[in-house]
């Protein structure tokens, strides 16, 4: 199902992107946020707790910005600006990585509220760019988690998606490899 989200979010926006910033293998994915970082299987968010959407982390945020986490180019920004999905090419990789940031769970009733985008589709941003901000105080005091997960939704499309950090990371700090 992972390889046919990506390949949905492909159909929808096209493949396009950056090299990423990428030049050595294997391609590297940085932390977007400050927090504390977990394997994806241990998300609250039942979806990608069974990696449905893709193979990843999840990131207990401290802080209320997200960064770029390579060089690339917004594919999509929700319409309810709880997350955005990127991609990026490198000269190795059969395909490009896409990837989707997702600020907390079950956000997307919140209708946008509390999140500010810095971006809009068809930007190319690079690696640390700041991407969006969320007011911790709406989220939490709406009752959802902030627990924000990165995700590769074509994970099908690569032979290995390693995580590269645990616990406590900044934002810019290594935490996936895709290979």
């Amino acid at each position: 199902m992972a390889k046919g989200f990506g390949k949905f979010l492909e159909g929808l926006l096209g493949a396009s992107g950056k090299d990423g910033g990428n030049s050595d293998k294997p391609f590297k994915v940085y932390a977007p946020v400050s927090g504390c970082a977990a394997p994806i299987t241990s998300s609250a968010d039942p979806a990608h707790q069974c990696e449905a959407v893709g193979k990843g982390i999840c990131i207990m945020p401290q802080g209320g910005k997200i960064f770029a986490p390579f060089d690339g180019v917004v594919d999509m920004v929700f319409d309810t600006k709880h997350a955005i999905g990127l991609s990026a090419k490198a000269s190795f990789l059969s395909a490009p990585v896409e990837l989707l940031i997702h600020c907390g769970i079950d956000t997307v009733k919140l209708n946008g509220k509390g999140f500010t985008v810095h971006v809009k589709d068809g930007d190319e941003v690079k690696k640390d760019s700041l991407l969006l901000e969320y007011d911790e105080g709406i989220i939490t005091g709406a009752g959802y988690s902030l627990e924000t997960q990165v995700v590769v939704t074509n994970s099908g499309d690569f032979t290995k998606i390693t995580q590269a950090a645990s616990g406590n990371v900044h934002a810019g700090d290594l935490v996936l490899c895709v290979e």
